[in-house]
């Protein structure tokens, strides 16, 4: 990967989990409710609905759905800016630039909040939740290198959670530009 274009980043390994699903280039398609490319990471599910495959490196929509749980660990991404549209229910949001702006919200149906890139962030879902969630191309499916692929559409059941080991949480963060940081505290954070 170059210094010059780092947010290209070559997806195919996790591409080629989900041969057929997307069309692999800007053409109009579309899904049905519960299509996409699915991986299920921690206990919630994660589906692509658009890479920077379609977007000619643009940009990249997914979807995120779980249950009320665990925190999901402090993170920044080096090269991605994310945003988060609640669709349903209720996801606590932190953020930390780590220089005097802070932001410790519950956001519900119909909120937004932005992540511009090396934002230190984390969010837990507060009730049975989905979100929608566009990236810098190239991110979406960094979910997949860090879950398990499924075909079932919907939350997953407990039995069918799937944590990924610290090996292959590094691989995925040193592929998509993601720096995990167990050891930040949000001011508010449980």
């Amino acid at each position: 990967m170059s210094i010059d274009t780092p947010h290209r980043v070559d997806e195919s390994a996790e591409r080629d989990q989900f041969p057929g699903v997307l069309p692999g280039r800007p053409v109009p398609f579309t899904l049905g409710n519960g299509e996409g490319e699915k991986s299920v990471l921690f206990g919630d599910l994660f589906t692509i609905l658009l890479s920077g495959d379609e977007t000619e490196g643009q940009y990249d929509v997914f979807t995120a759905e779980g249950h009320a749980g665990s925190m999901i660990p402090a993170h920044l991404h080096m090269w991605t800016h994310e945003i988060f549209y609640v669709v349903d229910g209720a996801v606590h949001v932190w953020m930390d630039d780590e220089h005097g702006t802070k932001e410790d919200r519950v956001l519900t149906t119909g909120d937004f909040a932005y992540v511009p890139k090396n934002i230190v962030h984390a969010y837990r879902f507060e009730a049975t939740s989905k979100v929608l969630g566009t990236s810098t191309a190239g991110f979406g499916r960094f979910f997949h290198a860090m879950g398990r692929k499924t075909d079932k559409p919907g939350i997953p059941e407990p039995g069918e959670i799937f944590v990924p080991t610290r090996e292959q949480m590094q691989a995925a963060g040193e592929k998509y530009g993601t720096v995990f940081r167990p050891e930040f505290r949000f001011d508010e954070a449980e």
